[in-house]
């Protein structure tokens, strides 16, 4: 049952929910409005060939160097 990042399309807030089915609609806690889109998080996705999350890799030079959740490999696109 994963938690996905949402935003309100009418009110602007940012919201997180635990889904239990994809087909599931999706309210916002602040103003109840079905207009909702799905943001891209961090456990939203892979990269590369790592078999997990890109916050998970403590060991990894981006999270050494300061950027923990960054996957490129400048900071400065971070930015």
């Amino acid at each position: 049952m994963p938690i996905f990042e949402y935003r309100c399309s009418k009110c602007g807030k940012d919201f997180e929910m635990l889904v239990f089915r994809q087909d599931e609609t999706v309210n916002c806690p602040e103003c109840g409005s079905t207009e909702v889109t799905k943001k891209m998080s961090l456990f939203g996705f892979k990269s590369g060939g790592d078999k997990g999350a890109a916050s998970s890799r403590v060991g990894s030079s981006t999270a050494s160097s300061g950027c923990a959740g960054c996957t490129a490999s400048s900071c400065s696109s971070c930015r």
